[in-house]
């Protein structure tokens, strides 16, 4: 994983500057902001998206390139993220829903977005997540955010996942008279889990820039295939500041600390 850098639009106050260099920093930044969009919509979507980027950050391994020195010299929000055995400082690239949905972006346009401080999806990684949602045992939306909910909370899990080994579709070939060809076909694959919130006591814990008070939280997750995981929160009341989580049984860990809070 390569450092990151701030390629998008933000949502910091700035320092004021002319109104001429303003439109062209606007203009570049909202363009970049509308590739990530489109990156993030390819996955979603699964419509003629062969490859969201060219080298996955998944490959990189065994690497450290966080740098705490440069996370605290950035005047924007940041994140430690853990992956594949590498670390790499990603910054936030857009901020929606009152700050409920913040998507960060490495310099080689891989995407983390959290939801509600946790992981919603994910892209150009090896096995990326298209989306992540929780609500109540009954249905129904939850009262408030599940990772932030009392100590024995129960609730429910649906997380819609790419198939990290693309079927082979045949498929007429219209430019030429009765051949077939083979396309790549990402395939769309939905977890369900039933999940239990445990919380401990807050104790002081070690976030890439400073020290806090937090609550150990693990979510119990019961898969619908049998299977069973769990992930791992530090949270205080308003806020979840590290989080280590197995996206779905078998899936890939994405593990976060908050360096710069949004």
């Amino acid at each position: 994983m390569k450092t990151a850098r701030a390629t998008q639009r933000f949502t910091f106050s700035s320092p004021a500057r002319g109104t001429a260099a303003t439109s062209v920093v606007s203009r570049a930044l909202r363009s970049r902001s509308l590739a990530a969009f489109g990156t993030l919509a390819c996955l979603v979507s699964l419509s003629g998206c062969a490859q969201i980027v060219s080298s996955s950050l998944g490959d990189v391994m065994g690497k450290d390139e966080f740098d705490a020195t440069r996370a605290s010299e950035l005047p924007y929000a940041s994140l430690k993220l853990k992956h594949a055995n590498s670390t790499a400082l990603v910054v936030l690239a857009t901020l929606e829903g009152n700050g409920r949905i913040a998507r960060f972006e490495s310099r080689d346009r891989g995407i983390l977005e959290l939801r509600d401080g946790v992981l919603s999806a994910t892209s150009g990684f090896a096995r990326d997540v298209a989306d992540r949602r929780e609500q109540s045992t009954t249905g129904r939306a939850l009262a408030r955010p599940a990772w932030l909910m009392a100590s024995g909370t129960t609730y429910q899990v649906s997380v819609s996942a790419l198939s990290p080994y693309p079927r082979r579709l045949e498929r007429q070939d219209a430019a030429s008279t009765g051949s077939q060809r083979q396309d790549d076909v990402a395939v769309m694959q939905v977890h369900e889990a039933t999940a239990r919130l445990e919380c401990e006591t807050a104790a002081p814990y070690s976030l890439p820039l400073a020290e806090l008070p937090l609550q150990h939280c693990r979510e119990i997750l019961s898969w619908d295939d049998g299977s069973t995981t769990r992930n791992d929160l530090w949270r205080d009341e308003n806020r979840v500041w590290a989080a280590d989580m197995t996206a779905w049984p078998d899936g890939p860990r994405f593990g976060w600390e908050v360096a710069k809070a949004w």
